[in-house]
């Protein structure tokens, strides 16, 4: 996984094809608020790292491993589809009282002259076991 940020236009950077991405402005997957990840569902060549997303149903687990090895599980609590004109980004990345776990991918109409989706798929999912931090 690698660290994103934001775009000139202010939308977040977009991970290479075989990549995830964290987003970095927010807190890290287990801290309080919602972190951030996004990856591509595919490409000219085939399935990508978020390709089987849409599968994930409430109550899912879903572990997020960190070098040191820690981890940290969630719970899948919803999944929805946003039309990018219409993505809403404060309730994505607005604040949160818990740690919660925003994935992100295209989603929808594949539209081969933009080469783009018309839609995005947010999976969103609470922490069991969230990072200690220290006062």
């Amino acid at each position: 996984m690698i660290a994103l940020g934001l775009n000139a236009d202010g939308t977040l950077e977009v991970p290479p094809y075989e990549l995830a991405g964290w987003f970095q402005g927010g807190p890290k997957p287990g801290e309080i608020g919602p972190a951030v990840i996004a990856a591509h569902v595919d490409s000219l060549t085939g399935p990508a790292v978020f390709f089987r997303l849409k599968r994930l149903v409430v109550g899912n687990s879903v572990t997020v491993d960190y070098d040191d090895g820690s981890s940290v599980e969630f719970v899948v609590v919803g999944s929805n589809r946003y039309p990018k004109d219409e993505f809403p980004t404060q309730k994505v990345y607005g604040p949160t009282d818990n740690a919660v776990l925003r994935l992100i991918t295209c989603d929808g109409f594949f539209d081969r002259a933009t080469r783009s989706y018309d839609a995005n798929l947010v999976v969103s999912a609470v922490a069991v076991s969230p990072i200690q931090v220290e006062p």
